[in-house]
């Protein structure tokens, strides 16, 4: 099979998921049935997506890049308040999180494209866990977790050992890196920084999320650019390295 066919039976399968699942408003996500069957059909068009950027490769100096659209939200401790991340924004106080301070089971992150609503994503965490929490029921997520548009995210700093318990992540810093997905063409990126709020002396750190960098790739000529995982990886990997030298 061509990467052209090969494309085009992906975009099948898309076309097929997304008229089933985007039946609600985009970043609405919540309530909808069938939220486990979609995740699995939505993972598959993923995985089929990047198997596909094996296929074809693009110079960066042929990538059009432009401002992110995605809206990542985080939610402040004691309250339902949320606030939209600017980049490079520090929060209040009170949008911190750990284990010992707050009742949700992990920082909240709610990932949104309004004016995308086939949006879906494929999110990452570098240290710490992904999870998610519907219906007071906790599921330890690996990654990439395959999110939708408008569902809230959460990152904890405990991970859940083979033996049932628990092990603790006591660093200062994690990252969270979001590929975002139209069917099976990539069209932006997003890194969000998880850094310890308090000071190095106390044990257990209270994290708060600052997003460092969100890009978007506009189609060009009408149609979409050829993106590859390997591309987007390179330029994550940029962002946390000059993050972690401009801190040092």
């Amino acid at each position: 099979m061509n990467a052209r066919r090969f494309s085009e039976a992906v975009g099948e399968v898309a076309d097929r998921y997304y008229e089933e699942a985007a039946g609600g408003a985009a970043c609405s996500a919540a309530g909808r049935p069938g939220r486990w069957l979609r995740r699995c059909a939505l993972a598959a068009c993923l995985c089929a997506a990047l198997a596909l950027g094996i296929l074809v490769r693009l110079s960066s100096s042929e990538v059009v890049t432009a401002s992110g659209f995605l809206t990542v939200t985080a939610y402040a401790a004691s309250s339902e308040e949320g606030q939209v991340l600017q980049e490079g924004m520090e929060l209040p106080l009170d949008y911190s999180w750990s284990p010992a301070m707050s009742s949700r089971p992990g920082l909240p992150l709610e990932l949104c494209a309004p004016d995308h609503p086939e949006a879906a994503f494929a999110v990452s965490a570098e240290e710490g866990t992904l999870l998610l929490w519907e219906n007071a029921e906790i599921q330890y997520m690996e990654t990439p977790l395959y999110a939708e548009n408008g569902e809230t995210i959460y990152w904890t700093s405990l991970s859940q050992a083979d033996d049932g318990g628990f092990t603790t992540y006591t660093g200062r810093t994690a990252y969270i890196r979001i590929t975002i997905y139209e069917g099976e063409h990539i069209v932006g990126y997003a890194v969000v920084q998880i850094y310890a709020a308090n000071q190095e002396e106390d044990p257990l750190p209270a994290y708060r999320a600052r997003l460092l960098q969100s890009v978007s790739f506009p189609r060009v000529n009408g149609g979409y650019q050829q993106i590859t995982e390997e591309y987007v990886q390179a330029e994550m990997d940029r962002i946390q390295t000059e993050t972690a030298q401009g801190a040092s």
